[in-house]
């Protein structure tokens, strides 16, 4: 069964960190009020390979559900961005156009659905 609607938007992006101790201080901001406040995201993943480099995997229920995400851990991305170094962003289904300039993101990263099986 998919559980997972044909509105929803994923964001893959890889990246370093070079400040630890604010990306440490984005995870203490974000993470609690993705959790307990954001029931419209349906997955926030963070991984790390050896050689120290990060791929998080988010995915939103809609484009309403990414901007409350963005309006919601303002404080926390600020962090993340200070901290951070993003290597590559790819946007699976439908962001918001403005998403894209609002956040210097450029608008080739996002792939709209071209074909599905779902289960």
């Amino acid at each position: 069964m998919n559980t997972t609607p044909d509105t929803a938007i994923t964001l893959i992006f890889s990246y370093k960190v070079h400040d630890e101790a604010l990306f440490q201080s984005y995870l203490e901001k974000v993470l609690p009020v993705t959790e307990a406040d954001e029931p419209y995201m349906l997955a926030y993943e963070i991984f790390q390979n050896d050689e120290g480099v990060y791929t998080q995997r988010e995915v939103y229920a809609d484009g309403d559900a990414l901007a409350k995400h963005f309006d919601l851990t303002t404080d926390g991305q600020k962090d993340w961005a200070a901290a951070t170094e993003i290597l590559s962003l790819t946007a699976l289904g439908n962001p918001p156009a403005d998403w894209f300039t609002t956040h210097q993101i450029p608008s080739n990263a996002a792939f709209a659905r071209f074909r599905a099986v779902a289960r």
